[in-house]
C-alpha cells in the first residue's frame, strides 16, 4: 500500500475508534446525569451544527493553506480539547454547558479536517487507484463505527467514563503523530503566487467554480439525494422493526447491523475490484437500485419470519448501494475538479450531506405519523428512480486533451 495513504488511513482508524467511544460515553453520561433526552439531543446538535455551517466557508482555508498542517493541527487540537475534557471530568468540574462548548469546538475542527481528507487523497494516490483508495477509506469509516459502537459500551462498563475520554484524547494525538509522516507533493501546475487574493475572494471564486459547472452541480445534487435517503432509512428502520416484530428494539438492532454489514462488505469488494473508469454508471445505477429496493419493500408480505428476512436482505442491499454511490461520487469529484478547488468543493459537499440527513429524519418523522410506511416506501422509491434517470441524462462528461472531465479551467 502507498505509504502516505497508509499513515492517513491508520490515523483515521485510530481516531475514529476513540471518537466513537467518546460519543457513546458522552451521550449516556448526559442522559444519566441530567435525565433529559432533550439535553442529550442538544449535545449531539452541538457536535454537528458548527461543522455543517462552517463547511460552506472552511474550504477556502483548506485550499489556501498547507493541508497537511490543517490535518495534523486539527487532530492535535481535538486531542488537547478532549484531554482538557478528561481533566475537568476527573476534577468533577464538568457540567452541561462546558460539554456544549467543547463539542462545538470539536465540531469546528471537524469542519476543516473532514473536507481536507478527500482533498489530499488525490495528491498522494494515483488517479487509477482513487476508487480503491476511497473504498479502503470507506471501509475504515464503516468498520470503526461498528467496532466503536460495539466495544464502546463494553469499555464504559469495564473502565468507566473517565478512561473513555482519556483513550479518545490519546487516539487523536496518536493520529496527529501518524499524519506527521505523510508527504503531500506540491502541485507544480499551481505555484504559490506572491500576491494572493483575500480569503473572501477565494470563497467567491470557489462558488463561481461550483455554480459554473453543470456536471459538478449534478454530482452535488446526488450527494444531497444519497444522504437524504440515508436519513430516511434511519427513520424507516425502527418503524418497520416495530411493525413486523413484537420485539421491535431487538429487530431494530438487527436492521442496523445489516445496514452496517452491507456497507462494510461492499467497501471491501470495491477495494479489491475497482470501479475505476465506470464511476458514473455505478453512481446512477446504485441510486436507481435504492429506489427499486424501496418500491419492492412496499410489497413485502408474509409471516413474521419471512418479513424479517426480506427486510434484512433489503437493508443489507441498501447499505451496499449507499457505499457504491458514495465511493463513486467521491471518486468522480476527485477526478473531475481542479485540486486547488478540492477543499471548497468537498467542504460544500460535506455540509450539503450533513444537512440532508437530519432534514430527512425530520420530514420522514412527520410523514410517518400521517401515512403508513409501505405508501411512503413506494412514493419515495418512485421519486428516487425518476431523479436518478433524469440526473443521468443531464450528466454529460466533457473530455479535455488529458481525457479528464473539463472542469479544470481556473476561475478568473
Amino acid at each position: 500500500m502507498n505509504r502516505n495513504f497508509f499513515y492517513l488511513l491508520t490515523g483515521q482508524f485510530v481516531s475514529q475508534i476513540g471518537d466513537k467511544f467518546h460519543m457513546i460515553a458522552l451521550s449516556f453520561w448526559v442522559l444519566k446525569t441530567t435525565g433529559s433526552s432533550a439535553k442529550m439531543g442538544a449535545v449531539l446538535a452541538a457536535s454537528l451544527i458548527p461543522s455543517l455551517v462552517l463547511g460552506f466557508f472552511s474550504g477556502a482555508f483548506i485550499d489556501r493553506y498547507n493541508r497537511k498542517i490543517i490535518i495534523v493541527g486539527t487532530d492535535l487540537i481535538r486531542g488537547l480539547i478532549i484531554a482538557l475534557f478528561a481533566l475537568l471530568f476527573y476534577l468533577e468540574m464538568m457540567n452541561f454547558y462546558v460539554i456544549l462548548l467543547m463539542q462545538a469546538l470539536l465540531s469546528v475542527n471537524a469542519a476543516f479536517f473532514d473536507p481536507a481528507i478527500p482533498s489530499v487523497i488525490p495528491q498522494i494516490v494515483n488517479e487509477k487507484n482513487l476508487a480503491s483508495a476511497n473504498s479502503k477509506h470507506q471501509f475504515v469509516n464503516g468498520f470503526s463505527t461498528i467496532a466503536g459502537a460495539f466495544l464502546g459500551g463494553i469499555f464504559i462498563a469495564a473502565f468507566g467514563y473517565l478512561w473513555v475520554f482519556i483513550v479518545n484524547a490519546v487516539s487523536f494525538i496518536l493520529s496527529a503523530g501518524l499524519e506527521c509522516f505523510i508527504h503531500i507533493p506540491s502541485n507544480p501546475e499551481h505555484p504559490i503566487k506572491k500576491e494572493q487574493p483575500g480569503i473572501l475572494e477565494d470563497m467567491k471564486q470557489g462558488y463561481q467554480y461550483i455554480f459554473s459547472k453543470r456536471v459538478l452541480m449534478i454530482l452535488l445534487f446526488m450527494v444531497l439525494i444519497i444522504h437524504f435517503f440515508v436519513g430516511s432509512i434511519e427513520v424507516f428502520m425502527p418503524v418497520i422493526a416495530d411493525a413486523v416484530s413484537p420485539d421491535g428494539a431487538r429487530t431494530f438492532g438487527f436492521f442496523q447491523a445489516a445496514f452496517g454489514f452491507g456497507a462494510i462488505v461492499m467497501a471491501v469488494v470495491l477495494s479489491i475490484k475497482s470501479v475505476y473508469g465506470n464511476e458514473k454508471n455505478v453512481l446512477f445505477t446504485s441510486v436507481f437500485f435504492i429506489g427499486l429496493l424501496y418500491v419492492s419493500a412496499a410489497f413485502f408480505k408474509g409471516n413474521q419470519t419471512v418479513l424479517l428476512f426480506l427486510f434484512l436482505a433489503m437493508i443489507f442491499l441498501f447499505g451496499c448501494c449507499i457505499i457504491c454511490a458514495s465511493i463513486s461520487f467521491k471518486t468522480l469529484l476527485q477526478k473531475s475538479i481542479d485540486n486547488k478547488f478540492a477543499g471548497r468543493v468537498f467542504a460544500v459537499a460535506g455540509s450539503v450531506g450533513n444537512a440532508a440527513i437530519p432534514g430527512a429524519m425530520i420530514i420522514y418523522g412527520i410523514l410517518l405519523e400521517k401515512y403508513d410506511y409501505p405508501i411512503l416506501l413506494m412514493v419515495s422509491g418512485l421519486v428516487l428512480m425518476a431523479l436518478s434517470i433524469i440526473s443521468f441524462i443531464l450528466y454529460k462528461e466533457k473530455k479535455d486533451g488529458r481525457k479528464t472531465e473539463c472542469l479544470s479551467k481556473p476561475v478568473t
